[in-house]
């Protein structure tokens, strides 16, 4: 039975979860973890997406990225296919460093937004490494609070503490405070030892051109509406757009060209007001 696709939204928020391939280390020092950190700075870079936190574990890593427009299985399979060759040079050696498919789950509220940051930054508490989050140096606790110095401004963490406090002092010692609460007992957020088949995965997922026009014209005559007539219809359009770029990897040139010519631009445009 194949797969099913991972579910993923436009402009989105997302709770990574990797893991080495069959539960392995991929970090054995403090200059690994260095060089996956440097990692996430070139490839944010790049892509423009937007990092809200972060930890490395011995053999995971939860990043929570907001992808900024892109498509999320890009970004991370850049960040791995990087470490994965620094990886393997260092330690000469070959084959999978990756377990085959990383987890993810939608961060689509500022409430759970929170409580998976929370989650996050208590991770090696919880492992039982350390007492209190500030104790850990590899995750983003410590940007959060100004213990250490973000001067390659990797973590975003302005959307976070506004939601406690515009003035700046207030929002970190709220935070932190939060950061010290017990977890909410009634939020189930994803964690790495769960399984892969768990709910995070779409059947609708558009594999290729041809699946997305066979959405196109099962959508259009359910309406009763004639393909070339959508454009009179630019409501119902515009959300067959978002859809088929909420449920494949598409481009937007190629979303365009399946609506009768739209440029990228107008594209763009019309999912992020979607």
């Amino acid at each position: 039975m194949p797969r099913q696709a991972r579910i993923k939204g436009e402009f989105s928020v997302y709770h990574i979860i990797q893991r080495g391939n069959e539960r392995k280390n991929l970090f054995f020092s403090d200059d690994d973890r260095l060089s996956f950190v440097e990692t996430i700075e070139r490839t944010k870079k790049k892509y423009n997406f937007l990092l809200y936190a972060y930890c490395l574990m011995d053999n995971h890593v939860h990043l929570l990225i907001d992808d900024n427009g892109n498509d999320i299985s890009r970004l991370v399979k850049s960040i791995n296919i990087s470490y994965a060759y620094y990886f393997n040079r260092t330690y000469r050696r070959c084959g999978h460093l990756f377990q085959d498919r990383f987890r993810s789950e939608l961060v689509d509220n500022d409430g759970y937004l929170l409580e998976v940051s929370r989650y996050i930054h208590n991770n090696p508490v919880r492992a039982g490494i350390v007492k209190e989050p500030p104790e850990y140096r590899w995750s983003s606790y410590n940007i959060y609070t100004s213990r250490l110095n973000d001067k390659n401004a990797l973590i975003d963490k302005g959307r976070i503490l506004c939601i406690f406090s515009n003035n700046q002092v207030k929002a970190v010692q709220e935070y932190i405070d939060y950061v010290y609460k017990e977890e909410g007992k009634q939020v189930n957020i994803m964690d790495v030892e769960e399984s892969i088949s768990d709910d995070g995965y779409n059947s609708d997922y558009i594999c290729s051109l041809e699946q997305a026009r066979l959405k196109i014209r099962e959508a259009t005559e359910s309406k009763e509406i004639l393909c070339e007539d959508l454009k009179n219809h630019i409501d119902f359009r515009n959300e067959l757009i978002r859809q088929i770029r909420r449920n494949s990897s598409l481009t937007l040139k190629q979303i365009g060209e399946l609506f009768g010519g739209i440029s990228e631009s107008r594209v763009s445009r019309i999912l992020t007001k979607g």
